[in-house]
């Protein structure tokens, strides 16, 4: 096998939720296979954080957008901005979440709305976006990060679980669609990393025993696991994969 495959060295990647644990961990990885990269989330200075670490370990070129991608404006100016400055984008990773524990008879309107526009809506508007920056390109890669709650459910997290469940058929629709286009479409979906996001979760008493019982191989992983399958996904290595769902679940769905 030819290595060399998973070289990103002359593409341009997006990784919206880059300055999150998981989105760094991805962004990095990418910086050090040899990729130009763009991060996004919602506050400049945490992205500003994020790709200075990334640069002192790749020296790559990282750039950092703020924005909040629930609306429409802010999609179409961040895909601007990046196309002014690198001039094409090859790989789009949505690794942005939102999620409230709250059972689904209290779940208020404005807790729906706000983790489905994080969690759906605004994927859906940056890939169709970039779909056309894609195909006139010749192709590209979208990786989508859904979670093994969009496979089964946990109590309070309702909300969370269906709006990752939407994540993982969109998946497939848009490789349904743009697979004509070269535009390759997959997902990854993690179950718990330990994070900043899911650490509080999982100290709370009993949750951690809990769900280790539910594995197969008693612990749970780290943001660099999930890098390992976005870099796969998005290089050349998997130039004939799409609407693939890759679970990092440590036997949870089993």
């Amino acid at each position: 096998m030819d290595v060399s495959q998973f070289s990103l060295k002359g593409k341009v990647a997006l990784v919206v939720g880059g300055a999150g644990d998981i989105g760094k961990a991805i962004a990095e990885t990418y910086s050090i296979a040899g990729a130009d990269v763009v991060i996004s989330s919602r506050k400049q200075e945490n992205l500003d954080k994020a790709a200075a670490e990334i640069t002192a370990k790749s020296k790559g070129k990282v750039l950092g957008i703020a924005g909040h991608l629930g609306k429409l404006d802010t999609i179409k100016a961040l895909v601007e901005a990046i196309m002014k400055e690198c001039g094409r984008i090859d790989i789009v990773v949505n690794s942005s979440g939102s999620s409230f524990m709250v059972p689904l008879v209290d779940v208020e309107e404005w807790q729906w709305d706000n983790v489905m526009n994080v969690n759906v809506k605004g994927p859906f508007f940056l890939c169709q976006q970039i779909a056309p920056i894609m195909k006139k390109q010749g192709g590209g890669s979208i990786i989508n990060i859904t979670s093994y709650m969009g496979v089964r459910t946990e109590e309070t997290l309702g909300v969370y679980c269906i709006s990752k469940a939407a994540v993982m058929h969109m998946t497939r629709v848009m490789a349904k669609e743009w697979g004509k286009w070269n535009i390759r479409v997959n997902s990854i979906a993690p179950a718990w990393v330990h994070s900043r996001l899911s650490d509080p979760f999982l100290q709370m008493p009993g949750v951690n025993d809990r769900m280790l019982a539910q594995t197969a191989i008693g612990r749970f992983g780290q943001p660099d696991d999930v890098a390992a399958i976005a870099l796969y996904l998005a290089s050349d290595a998997a130039k004939n994969q799409t609407a693939g769902l890759f679970p990092l679940d440590y036997g949870m769905l089993i």
